[in-house]
């Protein structure tokens, strides 16, 4: 069986962990010291060892390090040269200085202690590795916004948001109770019970332009009252696998008529427009002249060209 090639490199970077660690946990207990190093006591011995035969040249006991080990606690003498930490790699510099970037930009405003002790680590960072410019990650999510939307999930409250819709294309207020915040294609989304709708909906966190904490209670039934559904009828063209998917169509045979609900007159008529041939809207009247009105304004614009 080959040897793990790793393993020297590995050992010597744990070696020179090692010195300015026990300088500062002097008397520890063998056995904690492994743990701490996620090796065995054995291993932990050996490594212990090996330090007691290292130190500057000359390698007489004056300029040996000087460890006491064998009552099962550790003790390191005459290590001065090794008291400090090893110093990261560039590499290793340039990934904390844009995860503290990250950190800043999801500080609400009011922790202006947090902000200070964040830009004083980045300065001071930026002064070891040597960087001639500021590393930044550009975000477009609001640091308030997922802080509150964090604290909600926590305590099942709710939020009243400012939210940019891109099916409607205008700026639009309602209230929420978040239930989860989760990533997908690299843009992050949360999602909530929407009082406005009466259901669940899902909201790309960088499109909140605003979100304030909200007592849900009082909103519960009035918005209940408010909020009604649309009833339409499709007659199914052609069952291929998108449509059946954005209708939830299950079992349903070419040119039979369905009755389904939305509590959106544009996720209607996107819907209906997004399949094509595939479904002919029904009911309700004012939706299928919505329809045929803008799916011939695009058939004069083919004209046109």
């Amino acid at each position: 069986m080959s040897k793990d090639i790793s393993a020297p490199l590995l050992r010597t970077a744990r070696l020179l962990d090692l010195v300015p660690f026990l300088n500062t946990h002097q008397g520890i207990a063998l056995k904690e010291l492994a743990q701490h190093f996620n090796v065995s006591q054995a291993q932990m011995i050996a490594d212990l060892t090996t330090l007691w035969m290292c130190g500057l040249p000359g390698y007489t006991p004056l300029e040996l390090m000087d460890l006491e080990f064998e009552s099962g606690f550790v003790s390191i003498r005459n290590a001065a040269t090794l008291s400090k930490p090893r110093t990261i790699t560039f590499q290793e510099g340039v990934a904390l200085l844009l995860g503290l970037d990250l950190i800043a930009s999801s500080l609400p405003d009011d922790r202006q202690d947090l902000l200070e002790a964040t830009e004083s680590l980045r300065g001071r960072l930026t002064k070891i590795l040597g960087v001639p410019v500021k590393l930044s990650v550009a975000t477009s999510t609001s640091g308030s916004v997922l802080t509150a939307i964090s604290h909600a999930v926590q305590t099942n409250g709710g939020l009243k948001l400012r939210y940019h819709s891109m099916y409607k294309d205008l700026v639009s207020e309602r209230v929420v109770i978040p239930v989860d915040i989760y990533q997908s294609h690299e843009n992050l989304y949360m999602r909530a019970y929407c009082l406005t709708s009466c259901d669940y909906r899902e909201f790309r966190v960088d499109r909140i332009e605003l979100a304030t904490p909200e007592s849900v209670v009082e909103n519960i039934v009035q918005d209940t009252k408010d909020s009604k559904k649309i009833s339409f009828s499709l007659a199914l063209q052609k069952a291929s696998r998108d449509v059946c998917e954005r209708f939830a169509i299950t079992n349903i045979e070419i040119g039979t008529s369905i009755k389904l609900s939305s509590f959106s007159k544009q996720w209607i008529e996107r819907s209906v427009m997004a399949s094509g041939g595939a479904v002919l809207l029904q009911t309700p009247p004012e939706i299928r002249a919505e329809v045929a009105k803008k799916a011939q304004l695009m058939l004069n614009r083919y004209k046109e060209a």
